[in-house]
């Protein structure tokens, strides 16, 4: 459960948040595991789909991808043409850096490199691409698997 929390932490700064308005850690990984368990059933998708995304790897399959995609729309940060929806994924990162400057104009900076990339029309295949943007992003940021919020 923390590594799927994790690797939505590290890949957009704003996954992590998905919406929860408490700033409660806890509650957000709750929120987390119960809405990718909606989508996986939405999708198709296999417990090697959510290891694979926690494992920050490329999605192997289309529900893999489209898993991705329903949790960026379930938490607003894709909208129903998916596009990317920077203004979201910033409040997102507001709630989950607690306050600290430098975190936030990290997120800001993922946010913004990743926010007019060019995508598929496919929203699935447009998860996978900003999924990867925000990964090359985080790792130019020098965000570890293992880095902490």
């Amino acid at each position: 459960m923390a590594k799927l929390f994790l690797i939505l932490a590290t890949v957009l700064c704003v996954l992590a948040a998905l919406g929860v308005q408490a700033l409660d850690k806890d509650e957000a990984v709750a929120k987390l595991m119960s809405t990718a368990e909606e989508c996986k059933k939405e999708v198709n998708a296999k417990d090697s789909d959510l290891e694979e995304m926690a494992a920050r790897k490329p999605a192997s399959t289309k529900e893999g991808k489209c898993l991705r995609a329903c949790l960026m729309k379930k938490f607003e940060v894709m909208n129903s043409n998916g596009k990317f929806v920077p203004e979201v994924a910033e409040k997102h990162a507001a709630k989950m850096t607690d306050g600290s400057a430098d975190r936030l104009k990290m997120a800001r900076e993922i946010i913004n490199a990743c926010a007019n990339i060019e995508v598929s029309s496919d929203h699935c295949e447009a998860a996978e691409q900003y999924g990867k943007c925000f990964k090359d992003q985080a790792d130019a940021h020098g965000i570890k698997e293992d880095y902490k919020f």
